[in-house]
C-alpha cells in the first residue's frame, strides 16, 4: 500500500507550522552531526515544506539532547530553535523562487539541499534532439518547447556527458569516441517571471565513433547456404547478428573481395514486411540487398548499421 504524496491536498491538510520551543537550549557537544533537506524537493506556492535532518555521526540518545538551530529565506519563519525533537521542521512559504535553509546541530553547521517553489505553471512539451544518432565528434543539438501564462525567462542546460552550449530554445554539445554506442542526453531548466523553475529531459541521440567496430560481418551465402535460410537463421550463434533497436558500427572482412556484395534478412521471418536497415544514415531501398556500387564495398570497409529488428547480414564469398 503506497504512502501519501507530500504535496497532496490530504497531506497538506494534516500539516501544521512548527513553532521554536521556549525551552533552554542545551550545550552543543559537536558529537551530532548530519545533512539536511526538505523531504519534497518542490512544494507550489502557499504550501507547508518539511525539512529533515538525517544524522550519519553521533548516537541517537546524542540526538534527542543536541541542541538545534534552524534557519530559512524564503519562507514565513525565518528561524526555529529547540532540542532533539526539532530534527524534523515544517515551514510555509508565500513567494515562489528557490528557498534555502541552513542548520546548526549539535554546533555543527550543516548547509541543506534546495527547495523550489512553484509559482505560475510551466509546460514543457518536449525537447527533441537532432537525430536519433550522431557520428562521434560531431554535435547534437536539443530544442526544446514550452509554455507559460508567466513569461519564461531562462533555459538552463546540462548533460552527464559533458558540457552543453546554450541559454536559449536550443542548445548543443560536442560528442567524443568516448561516447561510443551511449544514449547522450540533455536536461533543459526552464524558468518563469513568478520563479517557477520545471526541468525535463531531452530526448537521447546514439553515438556511434566509426573507427569503433563492434562486429565484423561474416562472409557467407545468404542464397545458396541452407544455414542462412529460414529457419535456419534462428540457430545461429546471437554474435552474427545485428541487434534490433541497437547502432552499432560492423566492418567488412579483410578477407572480402572488391566489389563485394551485402545481403540482410530478418533472423524471424514474420519480421520481413516490417524490417528497414539504415547504413551510414541512408535506408536501403530494399532491405536484402547492399550495392556495392552505391556504397563502395570493400575489405575491411565500416559502416554505421542500424535495423529495426534482429537481422542477419553477410557479405558474398
Amino acid at each position: 500500500m503506497g504512502s501519501a504524496d507530500s504535496n497532496s491536498p490530504s497531506a497538506q491538510d494534516n500539516k501544521s507550522e512548527t513553532i521554536s520551543s521556549n525551552e533552554v537550549l542545551n550545550p552543543a557537544q559537536k558529537k551530532v552531526n548530519g545533512t539536511c533537506a526538505p523531504t519534497t524537493p518542490k512544494i507550489k506556492k502557499g504550501e507547508i515544506a518539511t525539512w529533515k535532518f538525517y544524522r550519519n555521526a553521533g548516537s541517537i540518545y546524542e540526538q534527542v539532547v543536541a541542541p538545534f538551530k534552524w534557519a530559512f529565506t524564503g519562507a514565513k519563519t525565518t528561524a526555529l530553535q529547540g532540542n532533539g525533537d526539532m530534527d524534523e521542521v515544517n515551514v510555509r512559504y508565500e513567494a515562489s523562487g528557490t528557498a534555502t535553509a541552513t542548520l546548526n546541530v549539535d554546533g555543527n553547521e550543516i548547509k541543506c539541499d534546495p527547495l523550489q517553489v512553484q509559482g505560475v505553471p510551466i509546460t514543457i512539451k518536449s525537447c527533441e534532439a537532432s537525430a536519433a544518432t550522431v557520428k562521434a565528434g560531431l554535435p547534437i543539438s536539443w530544442t526544446v518547447v514550452a509554455e507559460s501564462e508567466s513569461k519564461i525567462t531562462a533555459y538552463s542546460w546540462s548533460s552527464d556527458f559533458g558540457t552543453v552550449s546554450g541559454n536559449g530554445t536550443s542548445a548543443s554539445l560536442t560528442t567524443t569516441a568516448a561516447m561510443h554506442k551511449k544514449n547522450v542526453t540533455a536536461v533543459v531548466a526552464v524558468t518563469n517571471a513568478d520563479k517557477t523553475t520545471e526541468t525535463y529531459t531531452c530526448d537521447g541521440a546514439t553515438v556511434l565513433d566509426p573507427e569503433a567496430v563492434d562486429m565484423v560481418l561474416t562472409i557467407g551465402d545468404m542464397n545458396g547456404d541452407s544455414k542462412y535460410s529460414e529457419p535456419n537463421r534462428t540457430s545461429l550463434p546471437d554474435n552474427m547478428f545485428i541487434p534490433g533497436g541497437t547502432p552499432i558500427v560492423v566492418q567488412v572482412p579483410t578477407t572480402a573481395k572488391s566489389g563485394c556484395i551485402i545481403m540482410c534478412n530478418p533472423r524471424v521471418g514474420s519480421d520481413y514486411n516490417s524490417m528497414k536497415v539504415t547504413w551510414d544514415g541512408t535506408e536501403l531501398s530494399s532491405f536484402a540487398y547492399l550495392d556495392p556500387n552505391t556504397t563502395g564495398c570493400a575489405p575491411g570497409k565500416k559502416y554505421s548499421v542500424e535495423s529495426n529488428v534482429t537481422a542477419l547480414c553477410l557479405v558474398n564469398p
